[in-house]
């Protein structure tokens, strides 16, 4: 069996009901030799309390007392990595048994440097369903990931020497996983594992979400325009994407983003979202004036 260390840091912020379950997961995995790095990203429900008893010497926590965000305390643990391999586990997620053993034969075997896996997305509900939506070809990656987010972090497992080169922007405070897959996928080599190894509660899609979202899926597609403008469809869908988010409160900017996509794609559907929301945004006006 391999001995290579593997480093698994988890950030947290006000999550001591759902900690547990997710240290647990990583502590019971197959693969014997980690380190986990907890980050206390100043959390304020006493999460400190539940490491002042634990003995597990594969643990090692850390806490700041001002909150910086998800992406600063993977920065903060992975620095603070001795393993050749690093992983990221997000707090409230919990990973199956074998999913490191699995992950890391995989990235020998390939000879990829990140690889990342399924995961089970389950709403309050109860239901769930396999993420990523579409397969994965590795000789497409940018041009995959530019498309759409297709590896959390909680899926990835990577040499330590990735992560070194690109590390995650703190600017983003949603997007990072996507962010941070886009530049792996532009540098190095990827590897997909098409097994749920890893489980992930989703809130619903609602409107609320979209608005909220939209400022950072901007955010992403102006950090990487020049790479959007080297892969047309892969620019078609994030513009379809965006008015999408926009097609319920903003229909004139959202009409904008469809009038590209058909630029782009020349396909109908972008053609009838990009008329009917044009309608939308003018018929008000109209009715006004009259």
């Amino acid at each position: 069996m391999d001995t290579k260390l593997i480093s698994v840091v988890i950030p947290c912020y006000n999550r001591r009901d759902k900690l547990p379950a997710c240290l647990l997961s990583v502590l019971r995995q197959s693969y014997p030799h980690i380190e986990v790095i907890v980050v206390d990203d100043a959390s304020t429900d006493g999460t400190e309390e539940l490491f002042t008893a634990l003995s597990d010497p594969r643990v090692k926590y850390f806490r700041y007392e001002q909150n910086r965000g998800a992406c600063y305390a993977r920065n903060y643990g992975a620095e603070r990595a001795t393993g050749e391999l690093l992983a990221f586990q997000d707090s409230d997620d919990t990973w199956h048994a074998e999913k490191l053993e699995k992950q890391l034969r995989l990235l020998e075997e390939s000879g990829a440097d990140l690889c990342f896996c399924g995961m089970n997305r389950i709403a309050h509900d109860g239901s769930s369903y396999y993420f990523p939506v579409h397969a994965f070809h590795p000789e497409k990656a940018l041009e995959e990931f530019l498309a759409e987010n297709r590896a959390g972090t909680q899926t990835m497992l990577m040499k330590k020497a990735v992560w070194e080169q690109l590390r995650f922007d703190e600017s983003f405070r949603r997007y990072q996983d996507w962010d941070f897959a886009i530049r792996a996928a532009a540098g190095f080599r990827l590897c997909y594992l098409p097994q749920a190894l890893a489980d992930s509660e989703v809130g619903g899609d609602s409107i609320s979400f979209a608005v909220k979202s939209y400022p950072a899926l901007v955010h992403l597609y102006e950090k990487h325009r020049a790479l959007y403008e080297q892969y047309p469809q892969s620019d078609a869908v994030m513009n379809r994407r965006m008015g999408k988010r926009l097609h319920k409160t903003d229909p004139g900017r959202a009409a904008d983003h469809y009038r590209r996509s058909f630029t782009l794609s020349h396909k109908w559907y972008d053609l009838a979202y990009y008329l009917g929301d044009r309608a939308r945004a003018f018929l008000p006006q109209r009715k006004k004036k009259g």
